[in-house]
């Protein structure tokens, strides 16, 4: 026990004066371990593990460093005899039994180049209190006793030397094994060793939290002043090209509304010319994409970004905003995507009241129309009165188009759910044309009643071809077909011209979307209610076995001899309008001319009575 003593005052140097202990000529304490462990404890409650990780780290790297400056001037010894005396004075102070297991240490220009050291650590007092206070850990916990190495041999070497455990009793290995290295030489595990060794201290870190909490105070401050701002030029019913002058004011940017067609709502802070390409870049972006985004984005455009948001409406994404940062990065990124966000909410507002507006103004429209073509006014005047209150001269000559629409076959609900309704785009397509007419929606239909001094000298066909071009374009997966009346006058006989439309509508086709009552010829005018049955028994005589009995096959078949008929008797177009192969044409053709009882159908007073009939077929009965 004597010589044990003896040589653990050897090394520390143990003293006595005026009853206190010295060790190394330095006053000292003793503590039992337990205390350590419930410091630790305290510690890790109070400021959570990673702040204790720091906290002790820095106090073992004290430690080291002061063991370091006691052996740094022995002239007697070598570099790497001073740092492998560490684990004995580590050892003799009682924080551990520690042995050196490897070491690599190599000198250029009495520098250090590289230093690799492997220490073994046994009965860690640090582990030893962790495991009685927490259990296990997960990770190493040996903090002071790794400041400690990192400390003592940084001080030696005069630069920064980081030890770090690889194993520890702490978390369950049967002993603690770790390795210094200089910090350059552990590359990738730098920035972690330098995050909780250069750790602030407490106060150090309030402060800046407490500059960052005020800055954000003033951020909030900002936003909720705009947003009042904003929220007032709704409720003073102004439009969304004041809203945009606010923003643009307050953040020294551009800003854009757009709709999902990337036609321009409003913009403020750029020329139309300087947005063009700008736009184009978002296209491409939004395609590649599948026209998604619904959160605050960052799309970057050439010199420069894009800070876009979604605006919804009814669940549905009807438009964009945007803040566009020329020739800069997005520096404010949090601060002005509350404000974009706020921006995107009244807009959504805006326009909600915008739409709400103009559908009533459509009901009313088409109330109106309805109430016209059912005759519920029996003068001319009286409609040209009410006419009056909406805008709208019918004074004149008017067309009445009937426009039906049916979704095709395997079209997914979303693509529906996605997109605008006939109705829109209708309604889009003659307020982008700056065309005031009557619209009335009717299960799968819509009337239009359209005045020719709205025209401003296009024809009506050219309208209507442009109509169901634009809706091929925005409404996707439906068939639009059209029915055109003759021009007429007197507005009060609405209803007439609305016949006459529904009579057309049934000769449009995919080919010819469009049929005009003057298409018809003398048979759109000689068909009536009050001849209908006398029609019908002509239609009967006609077509004989083909009509009797009809079902799905022979309805097949009555609409193969009309195309047969309508394409002058040509195989091969009729065969590309049916989607069949000539010599499938030619069988269904046998078999209509078994039913006629007929063995040619190219006899052209044949073809023309038969032409007749089906067109008269069509006009009287929905179904064909």
């Amino acid at each position: 026990m004597a010589n044990q003593f003896l040589s653990l005052n050897e090394q520390l140097h143990i003293s006595k004066i005026d009853d206190l202990l010295y060790v190394n000529n330095n006053r000292s304490v003793l503590i039992q371990t337990s205390a350590f462990g419930i410091l630790q404890r305290d510690l890790i409650n109070n400021i959570g593990i990673n702040r204790m990780k720091a906290f002790f780290f820095k106090y073992g790297w004290q430690l080291g460093e002061e063991d370091a400056q006691d052996i740094i001037m022995d002239q007697s010894l070598t570099l790497l005899e001073k740092i492998l005396k560490g684990p004995y004075y580590h050892t003799a102070k009682g924080h551990v039994r520690a042995r050196v297991s490897s070491h690599d240490l190599e000198m250029e220009n009495g520098k250090v180049k590289t230093l690799r050291i492997k220490w073994v650590w046994e009965d860690s007092n640090e582990a030893e209190q962790h495991i009685r206070n927490f259990g296990l850990s997960t990770t190493p916990v040996c903090y002071t006793l790794t400041g400690y190495a990192s400390g003592y041999v940084s001080r030696l070497v005069g630069e920064e030397v980081f030890f770090k455990e690889h194993q520890c009793v702490g978390a369950g290995d049967h002993c603690c094994i770790w390795e210094g290295r200089l910090l350059s030489e552990w590359k990738e595990d730098a920035d972690e060793l330098l995050l909780y060794s250069k750790e602030l201290p407490i106060l150090k870190e309030l402060e800046q939290a407490n500059e960052k909490l005020l800055i954000e105070k003033n951020n909030l401050a900002m936003v909720t002043a705009i947003h009042k701002e904003l929220t007032d030029e709704i409720i003073k019913g102004n439009t969304i090209g004041s809203i945009l002058d606010i923003v643009n004011r307050r953040i020294e940017i551009p800003v854009i509304v757009e709709d999902v067609y990337f036609q321009e709502i409003d913009k403020k802070g750029i020329s139309t010319e300087n947005y063009e390409p700008i736009k184009k870049s978002f296209k491409v972006y939004l395609k590649n994409r599948n026209h998604r985004i619904d959160k605050v984005t960052v799309v970057p455009f050439e010199h420069g970004h894009r800070l876009v948001t979604p605006i919804f409406l009814e669940e549905k994404v009807i438009g964009y905003c945007s803040f566009l940062y020329m020739n800069k990065e997005i520096k404010t990124f949090e601060i002005d995507s509350m404000i974009i966000g706020r921006v995107s909410s009244i807009c959504s507002v805006l326009i909600y009241n915008e739409k709400t507006k103009l559908k009533s103004m459509q009901r009313i429209k088409g109330d109106f129309l309805e109430e016209i073509v059912s005759g519920k006014y029996p003068s001319e005047q009286e409609i040209g009165k009410k006419a009056g209150y909406i805008q709208l001269n019918l004074s004149g000559d008017y067309h009445v188009v009937n426009l039906t629409y049916s979704y095709q076959e395997g079209c997914e609900e979303k693509a529906l759910i996605d997109q605008i309704s006939p109705y829109e785009g209708v309604a889009g397509f003659f307020t982008e044309k700056n065309i005031n007419i009557l619209i009335s929606q009717r299960p799968d239909t819509l009337l239009l009643l359209i005045p020719e001094n709205q025209l401003e000298g296009q024809s009506i066909e050219h309208i209507l071809h442009s109509l169901v071009n634009y809706l091929k374009k925005k409404v996707k997966h439906v068939l639009f077909l059209a029915g055109l009346s003759a021009m007429s006058r007197n507005i009060a006989e609405a209803g007439a011209a609305l016949v006459e439309a529904q009579s057309a509508v049934r000769l449009s086709t995919r080919e010819e979307p469009i049929t005009t009552f003057n298409d018809l010829g003398m048979i759109g005018v000689l068909i009536n209610q009050q001849n209908e049955n006398a029609v019908r028994k002509i239609i009967t005589s006609t077509l004989g076995k083909l009509y009797e009995n009809i079902n799905r096959n022979k309805k097949e078949l009555i609409e193969t001899l009309y195309k047969f008929l309508v394409n002058g008797g040509n195989l091969e177009l009729t065969a590309e309008h049916l989607a069949l192969s000539v010599s499938g044409l030619r069988y269904r053709l046998n078999k209509i001319m078994d039913l006629l009882g007929r063995n040619d159908l190219r006899d052209p007073q044949v073809q023309f009575q038969m032409l007749l009939a089906l067109k008269a077929l069509k006009i009287i009965d929905k179904e064909y």
